[in-house]
């Protein structure tokens, strides 16, 4: 059904993780602020008044390659483009980004000065996505098993609706097996194309790589939605790799749903440490915040952060009130769903292995598929306050890659002050596989007053249907009776009076 964790980052491209610059290394300019404008430090434009600086100097130039472009997209002379666009180029044979040079981007009718810079040998990059500033992977990609396909984002909203623009391309951008430097868009008439008019935001919005929806980028779509509308809007994605980083802030009534489950796919490799260790914020797949009636359905978020690569979300909901994730794969290896406020999750995949599902939300998660990979490690870290319902797992599966044994069903740390003495989690009903540890749950530190924590569970079973095990389980947890279990089941209760549908 879905690629395993790890195997689109093999066969898709190569995982950055400090991309170009040392972890925690902050730019010069210091660390990215939330309300910090877009300054695009990495992609500097030269001096307006020295018309060499526009051209490479072909003294400097690399050697040059053989091969040669295949196609380009936008294709040159190309009318109603997306102004979000991709800049994409296929080659005639594998490349692969070099050392050094510029890609630019020019105003046809203001040549002088580009609109876009991106400088493949910078230190650092860093983008600002729905009003916030980000550092990102360096934003040439080379795609395929074949390294022939080549994608280039330039900065959200650098290019603007019903303008003419070309693509200069420095030798030394792109280079072969050889080195030698692949000489791919030269000239203000050699890559050239039009936008479209801004399309009208309505009630639903379709977002398409190839340019064939309202816009090409799902940030570009989610930033044309107004904040806190109060008519729901839907923003469809076909079937594409979607290669962002999605920051929604703001939006109520939200619906982000892909046309086909394993095949709209939101993929990046963010994590803290690209993020200079800025804090749960800066560093998911899919950011939201402060948001209400909002929906994730028949799609997959898959952060490509390695295993090591710090804590690294697939989606982060904080806060959020009536959230729904509805048929949909989350796929990371830390801290995967980070779920603030009240979150409803059905027929989900959720993948991971280090504290996998956390945060300090009330969650009600049934038939649904909670999946350990790589090594074992904690499903759920909740940090819920007393008399609140943390994460609560209704007639769901518990599964792993194949070998794993020593998992934990949830850990906390219970120090007063500091800790979370309170946290709750539930599994009513699930079927549970040997990777689950006989102890099942763990609290620290040792000798700490364990009396509110509430970790419970009822009728696990094996994939036979026969009961698990339960006499070896921590201490701090007990096993529900009938009523409890039934009490549990009841959405509305875990979810503080929210019914949602089924």
């Amino acid at each position: 059904m879905r690629a395993s964790v790890g195997a689109l980052s093999a066969a898709c491209w190569s995982v950055c993780l400090g991309c170009g610059r040392s972890a925690g290394q902050a730019p010069a300019s210091g660390p990215p602020g939330v309300d910090a404008a877009p300054a695009f430090d990495a992609a500097a434009a030269p001096e307006a008044d020295d018309p060499s600086s526009l051209a490479p100097d072909a003294d400097a130039a690399p050697a040059r390659s053989p091969l040669g472009v295949v196609a380009r997209g936008p294709a040159s002379g190309a009318a109603g483009v997306c102004a979000d666009t991709r800049l994409l180029l296929t080659l005639d044979g594998a490349v692969a980004v070099g050392a050094s040079g510029l890609v630019r981007i020019f105003d046809a009718d203001a040549p002088v000065t580009p609109v876009d810079t991106i400088d493949v040998g910078a230190p650092y990059f860093n983008d600002t996505l729905g009003g916030r500033r980000f550092f990102t992977q360096r934003p040439v990609f080379v795609d395929g098993s074949d390294g022939v396909t080549v994608t280039i984002a330039p900065h959200a909203h650098a290019l603007a609706p019903g303008r003419t623009y070309y693509v200069t391309i420095d030798p030394g951008v792109l280079v072969d097996a050889a080195g030698r430097s692949v000489d791919v868009a030269g000239g203000p008439d050699d890559w050239r194309f039009t936008t479209r008019a801004a399309p009208a935001v309505g009630a639903a919005l379709m977002v398409a790589g190839d340019g064939s929806g309202d816009f090409c980028t799902v940030q570009g779509a989610v930033d044309a939605v107004p904040p806190h509308a109060t008519m729901p809007t839907t923003i469809t994605l076909a079937p594409g790799l979607y290669r962002e980083i999605v920051f929604i802030a703001d939006k109520d009534r939200l619906t982000v749903r892909g046309v086909d489950r394993a095949g709209s796919v939101i993929a990046y490799a963010n994590n803290d440490t690209l993020q200079d260790k800025l804090g749960t914020k800066y560093r998911a797949v899919v950011e939201a915040e402060n948001v209400t009636d909002f929906t994730v359905e028949n799609l997959t978020v898959h952060n490509l952060t390695p295993q090591g690569g710090s804590q690294a979300e697939a989606l982060r909901v904080e806060p959020g009130d009536r959230v729904s994730l509805r048929d949909a794969d989350f796929l990371s290896l830390q801290d995967t769903l980070l779920l603030t406020g009240r979150v409803y999750v059905t027929g989900a995949t959720i993948e991971g292995n280090v504290d996998f599902i956390w945060g300090k939300g009330a969650a009600y998660i049934e038939r649904s598929e909670i999946r350990t990979v790589v090594r074992p490690g904690y499903g759920v870290q909740a940090r819920n306050p007393p008399g609140q319902y943390g994460y609560v797992f209704v007639d769901s599966k518990l599964t792993a890659t194949p070998g794993l044994t020593g998992h934990l069903l949830a850990r906390i740390d219970a120090t007063p002050g500091t800790g979370y003495p309170a946290s709750q989690v539930a599994y009513v009903d699930c079927q549970m596989g040997p990777h689950v540890d006989p102890r099942g749950w763990l609290v620290t530190p040792s000798g700490v007053d364990v009396s509110g924590i509430r970790f419970w569970e009822y009728h696990s079973t094996d994939a036979t249907g026969a009961a698990v095990d339960v006499s070896k389980r921590d201490p701090a947890s007990r096993q529900l009776s009938d009523a409890e279990a039934a009490a549990l089941r009841d959405k509305a209760t875990v979810l503080g009076g929210w019914e949602p549908a089924p």
